[in-house]
């Protein structure tokens, strides 16, 4: 156990929810200002020109935060994006300029199109099929299409990333670490990959390596509340209390959405306060975990007829604890 009195005391969901609160305020407010203060300044410049002023100014700060927005991705994808929100610009512009809305239509309705047809050429025809069988539990039939789908583009690396999926549902995990390390390699940013490759070395009890790739998902997405709960439950493996609860803490705080999350976010920020020795916190979340109680048999029925695979038994065994936490 890590129990470093130089690491920081885990937060509160309460202090998290209170920053948030301010950045949602304070940010709207910064935004108005700076709009108030451009169109203060474009009218003194510029007053006999004001609407074309505006409209330019409105339409580059839309390519600007696009080129932004997009700043991670290869530079054939940054390209593709600006020319499909080309129409919607000019659109937004002589809109403006002239008073017309149709002409705002027309450009956003041409920008739709073309969004449109580069997603339907942009993705094989086999991987959507392959996707489809994956959702309805059909591995054979999906992975069959997922390896057309390669062969037909194998630079589309959504197409490793199913495959990988396939392969850990199946409990093939050194083929899934195969593909999804083969999906990085197409696309380095590709946060759901760290956490599929993630989620297999979990499974395989790797908690080290795991640690590090839901790490890197979070890098990438920071605000994914599935990612931190993933993240924290490798640091609470590895005996790292302090750091998982404040990782759990983050979860919390964040939308984990399901209940069965919910309540085992809950169960293991309890664990690491006891651990911790922090009686008092310890006690507060144990209170607040009794309103998750209907989730135990959703995790319960997780588990039944499962496959042996190494991260298995901790997982059972933390199950029949959790359900002694409700018994009067």
């Amino acid at each position: 156990m890590t129990d470093s009195s130089s690491n920081p005391e885990p937060r509160s969901a309460r202090s998290v929810s209170k920053k948030e609160l301010r950045a949602s305020f304070i940010l709207p407010v910064v935004i108005t200002l700076l709009i108030w203060g451009v169109g203060l300044l474009l009218y003194v410049v510029m007053p006999g020109e004001f609407n074309t002023a505006v409209a330019l100014f409105i339409s580059l700060a839309l390519l600007v935060f696009l080129l932004y927005w997009t700043r991670h991705a290869e530079k054939r994808l940054r390209l593709t994006a600006v020319a499909i929100a080309v129409p919607a610009l000019m659109g937004i512009s002589l809109g403006l300029i002239r008073g017309r809305v149709s002409d705002t239509l027309l450009g956003v309705g041409i920008t739709f199109l073309l969004l449109f047809l580069y997603r339907t050429f942009n993705t094989p025809i086999s991987y959507r099929v392959a996707f489809r069988h994956f959702r309805a539990g059909d591995m054979a039939t999906a992975l069959e299409l997922v390896d057309k789908a390669i062969a037909a583009r194998p630079d589309f690396w959504e197409s490793y990333q199913l495959r990988a999926l396939i392969f850990l549902t199946e409990l093939d995990f050194s083929r899934a670490e195969r593909s999804a390390k083969e999906a990085i390699a197409r696309k380095s940013n590709a946060h759901p990959v760290f956490n599929t490759l993630g989620q297999v070395y979990l499974a395989e009890a790797r908690f080290d390596k795991a640690q590090t790739s839901f790490a890197q998902a979070l890098e990438l997405d920071p605000g994914n509340a599935f990612y931190r709960y993933h993240l924290g439950l490798c640091q609470y493996r590895q005996g790292n209390f302090r750091e998982a609860a404040a990782s759990f803490m983050e979860a919390i705080s964040g939308s984990l959405r399901f209940l069965e999350y919910e309540l085992q976010a809950h169960y293991y920020l309890w664990r690491c306060l006891v651990a911790l020795d922090q009686t008092e916190q310890a006690q507060t979340v144990h209170e607040k975990m009794q309103a998750f109680a209907e989730g135990v048999p959703l995790i319960r029925e997780q588990l039944v007829d499962q496959p042996d695979y190494p991260h298995l038994p901790l997982l059972q065994a933390d199950t029949a604890d959790l359900s002694q936490q409700f018994k009067s």
